[in-house]
């Protein structure tokens, strides 16, 4: 990251990045995996916390625009070798559905959290969780030993149901479950049931499992004659005929522009790519527009410098996620508490988001 004020971040030498890896989403047929005590990485759904004490509230999980609950978005597990404190690990993303509260002020729209736990702690077993036979290894009490959970949103409840004893973080989210199914569920006495089951779908973005595959083609160099075909076969496409006379002139911009080539051809490798990770990397920019300073990565509160380690481009098969047009593209800038990686585990802590703003025609 370049030290200079008003300079754009400096790449860093391979010798200084781990290997790239790419996310992919894919269905599980046993839910249990994407739950807290199988460390899962995911998209949509509610979180499955790492540390079950000092979760983050529902006025830390709000959007700073509209006061309303964020969303659930993904969450990562990349634990770093080598570092004891940082053998469970596991990056949150949070944002608010409200299109008008990214067309206003998109900053405040992302939140994201990191969290850590060493191999030995007081919420988990040291050994690995048997994912062939996941029910033997679930523990349908741990969550409630250690904290109680918002019924719709899955982020710790501050109300709960007068009858049945059900938990929400807010008001609007016990008014959303009561109105869709909670009422008949409610009146039976039985707290869990398909009904109240759909209720959280009807509210969350649909639950994904993200698989990381090594990626061994990405570091092929450049042929910027083929990137130009690419560019030149994507707008002569169907989609073209779809677009704006704006939109075609956004495109032709492009077309002399390397950094949107690039992202274009190396995104075409494996068009189904929903999250580059490469900690200490670089991120894979859209276009020569919106990348920041090293004067916008803000220092973390310890005051050590913030490092690149993922991003996660918009995923084509979950339609939801495309109607906000901000998630096109995130890079999160992540660093750990001390200068070695090593600190004791300091709670979920509030890590940095950059969003490049492009148009949607680009992807």
């Amino acid at each position: 990251m370049g030290d200079q004020e008003g300079q754009t971040i400096d790449a860093m030498s391979d010798d200084d990045c781990n290997s790239l890896e790419l996310g992919f989403i894919e269905e599980v047929d046993n839910e249990l995996l994407l739950t807290s005590q199988f460390f899962p990485s995911k998209i949509g759904g509610k979180p499955a916390w790492l540390e079950l004490q000092g979760i983050p509230s529902v006025a830390d999980l709000s959007c700073k625009n509209c006061n309303n609950p964020m969303h659930f978005l993904a969450q990562l597990y990349c634990p770093i070798d080598g570092k004891a404190a940082c053998f469970h690990r596991i990056i949150y993303i949070f944002c608010c559905k409200d299109e008008q509260c990214h067309q206003d002020s998109a900053d405040n729209c992302f939140l994201v959290y990191r969290n850590q736990l060493p191999r030995n702690n007081g919420f988990y077993s040291n050994q690995p969780p048997d994912r062939q036979n996941p029910q033997d290894s679930y523990d349908h009490s741990l969550i409630g030993k250690w904290c109680t959970l918002c019924s719709l949103c899955g982020i710790p409840s501050e109300k709960h149901c007068s009858k049945c004893g059900a938990g929400y973080c807010c008001r609007q989210h016990q008014v959303f479950d009561w109105k869709n199914g909670h009422r008949e569920s409610c009146s039976t006495g039985i707290k869990t049931t398909s009904i109240a089951t759909l209720a959280s779908r009807r509210y969350l973005f649909p639950q994904y499992e993200i698989c990381i595959d090594d990626d061994s083609d990405d570091d092929k160099p450049s042929n910027s004659h083929k990137s130009e075909d690419n560019y030149h076969n994507y707008a002569t496409s169907e989609l073209a005929s779809q677009i704006t006379e704006a939109d075609l002139k956004s495109l032709e911009d492009h077309n002399h522009d390397e950094i949107f080539l690039e992202f274009k051809e190396k995104i075409q490798q494996e068009p189904d790519q929903i999250l580059r990770y490469q900690r200490n990397g670089n991120p894979l920019w859209v276009s020569s527009k919106d990348i920041p300073l090293s004067t916008d990565i803000p220092d973390c509160s310890c005051g050590a410098k913030r490092i690149f380690e993922f991003q996660c481009n918009h995923c084509k098969r979950i339609p939801e996620l495309l109607q906000i047009k901000p998630l096109c593209m995130h890079h999160n800038n992540n660093c750990l508490r001390d200068d070695n990686g090593n600190s004791s585990n300091a709670g979920y802590m509030k890590e940095f988001l950059w969003r490049q703003n492009y148009s949607t025609t680009e992807n």
